[in-house]
């Protein structure tokens, strides 16, 4: 009985020191899926303090673990301090002030850029444990396809599409007016300097009712799809072979006709002047 009364005692004096010091069950919450962004984009990596917590009087640092100058963002003593801000990040960062008092500690990072691809550390200094969360940003880049018509060829027409500034990787299909995937023509891929893609490839179509042929890129890892139609002039395409062999038949025809009718003539004047 002894025991158990000591036990009880224990249990009512942790019950109370997590009364009077509440910090001890807070936890700092990210988010667990990758937060997506475009270059060019602002993004808001969301953190914030559960259950429920006022941050207006705490520490907050966002941090990129995998840099030498570490700090991407700084906030103590009711203000931001960003002296040994990373340089990259000078004034592109902040936290939403009017929600700190709800534990709302989320980062803005506007005018994305490639290299703010990263994992980012939410951390709280200031509350025991020092919490922490981890947040993923994946930055992508895209741009819009161009087609264009290289000429003829058998009885189709070789179309070319070209997209550039994409990243990561991004794979090219043809579509026709169904919306059916037509058959890989050839597809090369280069990369600049900056690590961005360019996509070429060509298809060869045959004419259709309305010669409506797309051109799609896509990158699956940030959720980007960039189409372009175009509708192909019928005069663009080639004459079939039969439609050729045929006409040049009635030609030869013609012309075999037009000697006979020639020859007849001038054999019948020669006649009429031998008399």
């Amino acid at each position: 009985m002894k025991d158990l009364g000591m036990r009880a005692v224990e249990l009512a004096l942790c019950l109370l020191l997590a009364f009077l010091n509440p910090a001890d069950t807070v936890q700092v919450v990210g988010q667990a899926d990758p937060v997506v962004a475009l270059v060019g984009d602002d993004v808001i990596l969301p953190c914030s303090l559960s259950p429920m917590t006022s941050a207006k009087d705490q520490s907050v640092n966002w941090l990129r673990p995998d840099m030498n100058l570490k700090d991407v963002h700084y906030y103590r003593d009711g203000r931001d301090s960003n002296v040994d801000q990373n340089p990259t990040y000078r004034g592109r960062t902040s936290l939403f002030r009017e929600k700190l008092n709800n534990g709302n500690i989320s980062l803005k990072l506007t005018s994305v850029k490639l290299s703010d691809a990263g994992n980012y550390s939410c951390y709280v200094p200031t509350m025991d444990r020092h919490q922490k969360a981890v947040i993923q940003l994946v930055v992508g880049a895209v741009s819009q396809p161009v087609i264009s018509i290289l000429g003829p060829k058998d009885d189709g027409v070789v179309l070319k599409c070209e997209s550039g500034g994409w990243y990561p990787e991004p794979e090219m299909t043809w579509l026709d007016s169904d919306g059916s995937i037509l058959p890989d023509g050839s597809t090369e891929i280069q990369t600049d300097s900056d690590g961005r893609y360019t996509v070429r490839g060509e298809v060869t179509v045959k004419k259709t009712d309305n010669n409506r042929f797309t051109c799609r890129v896509n990158q699956q890892q940030i959720n980007q799809i960039k189409e372009t139609p175009m509708n192909v002039p019928d005069e663009a395409f080639a004459k079939s072979r039969g439609g050729l062999i045929a006409g040049v038949t009635i030609a030869v025809l013609v012309a075999v006709v037009a000697g006979g009718v020639g020859v007849f003539m001038w054999r019948k004047k020669k006649r009429d002047l031998d008399k």
